[in-house]
């Protein structure tokens, strides 16, 4: 047994995918390189440099469809035993890459949702005919896993990743603001924004799909009740104007705070831990786990193709609620009954921040367990292995 090499083909590699990376990279028997297009990357910006080495690879759009250009080099590098790749049924690549792959005894994972929203049926029989060519599958979740098995991929050759993000720095930050010595620091932070009653946080873009308006509406109708309750909106985007004004239409200007765009933890920390929930109005993604992080129960859409996969790990009235898609009085009523019921918030909260931590939660140590296990069935498939792979346990 010897260090498995394995590729990892991506379009970009965005930061919040980093720390998987150098999880996988830190791995015993792995040597990591990632492809993507790194155009966007600073040199020398990293400090110290990731535990993987990394291949400039841009995706080429032709129409509707894709080239993305290291998907073939990678499985054609020297030396290469497991190749990821992206799963997505408009690269003109993957199949070329996979034939390649094969050829070369190098074993295959695809990676990806394993569903589309546009024409469905079409895409299933596509993604089939495609996953079939492939020695592993690697989703983001159970009923994806469950539904590829349905549709004809053998259970063994599928493995699940759950999509997470890395929670150390909020982890860190959740600990550190309601500590002993900044006790002063939240009092001042909550006189200085003028946080009297409970506080309501959106944490995401500013984007019509999002349905900022909506919550402004609810928001509204919250205020009739609890004319002391505060909505914070930390993000920007393009319907940053469209909110503004809806606050002033509604009379609510008083009661609500546009925060603006910020990424720092430690900036975003005083109003998460101050806040009574989290209320995304639309489709939901990675916001849910940062929030989970901040043990903050999820109030969301009940219209659930609206969500991306992240949505599974929010359970009705357990770490969060369900409102009824589009409808303002419905939302109110289920963010009034988490404001004016201490105890049920409580436990959501808890569940909520259970979700995300330890060995099997919805983090970066399970994200990488799924991966790990992944790699090592593609390797087997072509009489391989990793030095000494510890048990990791996995998904399945």
């Amino acid at each position: 047994m010897s260090n498995l090499r394995v590729q990892l083909v991506q379009r970009t590699l965005r930061p919040y995918r980093r720390p998987l990376l150098a999880a996988l990279g830190r791995s015993p028997g792995i040597d990591l390189c990632a492809w993507a297009d790194l155009s966007g990357d600073r040199p020398g910006a990293a400090t110290p440099p990731p535990p993987y080495a990394t291949r400039h690879a841009p995706t080429r759009a032709i129409g509707p469809f894709l080239w993305q250009s290291g998907s073939i080099r990678a499985v054609r590098t020297p030396g290469t035993d497991v190749a990821i790749l992206g799963w997505n049924t408009r690269s003109l690549d993957l199949p070329l890459a996979l034939g390649a792959a094969r050829r070369r005894g190098v074993g295959t994972i695809l990676w990806g949702h394993g569903f589309g929203k546009t024409n469905p049926r079409l895409g299933d029989r596509q993604r089939l005919r495609v996953a079939l060519r492939a020695d592993a599958l690697l989703l983001y979740g159970p009923t994806t896993r469950e539904r590829m098995i349905d549709l004809g991929v053998p259970r063994e050759r599928v493995f699940m990743a759950p999509n997470a993000i890395d929670q150390t720095a909020i982890a860190s930050a959740r600990l550190d603001w309601p500590s002993r010595e900044r006790l002063g620091a939240i009092e001042e932070f909550r006189r200085r924004e003028r946080l009297a009653g409970p506080l309501i946080l959106f944490l995401s873009r500013l984007e019509s799909d999002k349905d900022p308006i909506l919550l402004v509406e609810a928001f509204a109708k919250i205020r009739r009740r609890r004319p002391d309750a505060v909505l914070a909106f930390i993000g920007d985007g393009s319907a940053r104007r469209e909110v503004e004004a809806a606050v002033d239409r509604l009379g609510v200007r008083e009661g609500v705070r546009l925060v603006g765009e910020t990424f720092d933890e430690q900036s975003i920390a005083p109003w998460a831990t101050s806040a009574s929930c989290l209320v995304h109005p639309g489709g939901i993604g990675l916001s849910l786990m940062h929030a989970f992080g901040y043990g903050l129960p999820v109030v969301t859409t009940d219209r659930l193709g609206r969500h991306g996969p992240e949505v599974e790990i929010l359970e009705d009235r357990r770490n969060g609620l369900l409102f009824r898609d589009g409808d303002a009085d419905d939302l109110a009523s289920k963010v009034l009954g988490l404001l004016e019921d201490d105890a049920a918030r409580r436990a959501m909260s808890d569940a909520a921040l259970a979700t995300v931590s330890g060995p099997r939660g919805r983090n970066i140590e399970g994200m990488l367990a799924g991966f790990l296990e992944a790699i090592d069935f593609a390797a087997a498939a072509h009489g391989r292995a990793r030095t000494d792979p510890p048990d990791r346990g996995g998904w399945r």
